[in-house]
């Protein structure tokens, strides 16, 4: 399946940059685009909205304060407004990202330490240290109990939220791990790092070494995200630019080669589609059950470094961070760009995310802050 990428070796330049975020080389390019597949992610839209459900509905969970659900689709919608900044990393920070309920944001740094977050309040929960090198990713489970945590010191970590402790400490990877994330109702940590490899480590067990290790790709994997019924599958984006998705339940790996290094991955809120990432300055939409390309967008500068990309509430609109220091929206369907933000003039933003319930978003970047994000007229304003 997908378009016959080659296999190569290990590159060894993956170092922090001059500029703090992470480097990623590239190694050649490509030239596909099914624009035949637009049709489809065009339908898909006029159905939500024909729907008249509201994807912001419910209760706000507890212990989050939060703007009042505002619907999805409009550019008058999007988080434009900047919130508030959370300061505190001494360095680069590396990773943004909300709770999976939206009450909390947590920040990863440079300065080896991970933070927890009010998001709009804008103020500091806690700090936590432990990790010997630059903190690179963090998830938290659904009942916001547990975090996990990977690094540039090989380490994966298990915390308690509440009293900052390590639970669990897994072993396993042979080099920096990049990305972390839960699955199986939150039993399993599921890691992608620099040793070319994925691999899943069982909560529950005594043992620290993984029950399952994927060394398909040829050179580093950067981004790692589950998705389908129970979350059965487990798709990887590699520096040799291919993106393998593991079918769980089946145990087939599929792969499409995308010819420029994969930087991050993200997943439609529907389950249907993948946004890549990628070193050659663009982003791709693709067809989680075949791998087929629905859009291409470009507009952001992302040549060296790690930088997020998400799509919006709603699927309405895709966002990414770039290494000038703006964070751009595009349409869906048309992949024009419609905003455009200086959200950290001159420097990398290399951590996005678009909160799960709400037109919200938290960026950070190696200018050593991240910032809050909210449409106007909801910004600056205090929550409860």
């Amino acid at each position: 399946r997908g378009l016959g990428g080659e296999a190569r070796p290990l590159i060894a330049q993956h170092v922090m940059g001059g500029h703090g975020g992470l480097n990623i080389l590239g190694q050649k390019s490509w030239n596909v685009y099914g624009q035949e597949q637009r049709a489809k992610v065009r339908r898909d839209e006029e159905e939500f909205a024909a729907s008249n459900e509201d994807p912001d509905a419910g209760a706000v969970p507890v212990g989050a304060s939060g703007p009042a659900p505002r619907p999805a689709g409009h550019v008058g919608e999007l988080p434009t407004a900047h919130h508030v900044t959370l300061a505190g990393h001494e360095g680069p920070v590396l990773a943004a990202r909300f709770s999976r309920g939206g009450s909390y944001a947590l920040t990863c740094g440079k300065d080896r330490t991970f933070r927890l977050w009010n998001p709009f309040r804008g103020t500091l929960i806690k700090t936590y240290e432990g990790h010997a090198h630059e903190v690179r990713d963090v998830a938290c489970a659904a009942d916001n109990s547990r975090l996990a945590t990977c690094g540039g010191d090989k380490q994966v970590f298990l915390w308690d939220v509440s009293t900052g402790q390590k639970i669990r400490r897994f072993r396993g990877h042979e080099s920096a791990v990049n990305a972390v994330t839960f699955a199986a109702e939150d039993q399993v940590v599921i890691t992608a790092g620099y040793d070319r490899s994925v691999r899943f480590f069982d909560c529950r067990s005594n043992s620290a070494d993984p029950i399952q290790s994927v060394v398909e790709w040829s050179d580093a994997v950067t981004c790692v995200v589950t998705h389908g019924g129970g979350g059965c599958h487990v798709t990887g984006g590699g520096v040799d630019g291919s993106v393998k998705t593991l079918d769980v339940r089946a145990g087939r790996i599929h792969s499409d080669d995308l010819g420029h290094p994969v930087t991050s991955l993200a997943v439609s809120g529907d389950g249907q589609c993948l946004l890549v990432g990628m070193l050659d300055g663009r982003m791709c939409l693709l067809d989680a059950s075949d791998g087929s390309v629905m859009s291409e967008y470009r507009g952001h500068v992302s040549a060296t470094a790690k930088v997020d990309a998400r799509l919006t509430l709603g699927d309405g609109h895709v966002v990414a961070g770039s290494e000038d220091g703006r964070v751009v929206f595009w349409e869906l369907v048309d992949a024009r760009v419609e905003v455009e933000l200086e959200a950290h003039p001159g420097k990398v933003v290399c951590g996005l995310d678009y909160h799960p319930k709400r037109h919200a978003m938290v960026t950070s970047a190696t200018d050593g802050t991240a910032k809050v994000w909210l449409p106007e007229g909801v910004a600056g304003t205090s929550f409860d």
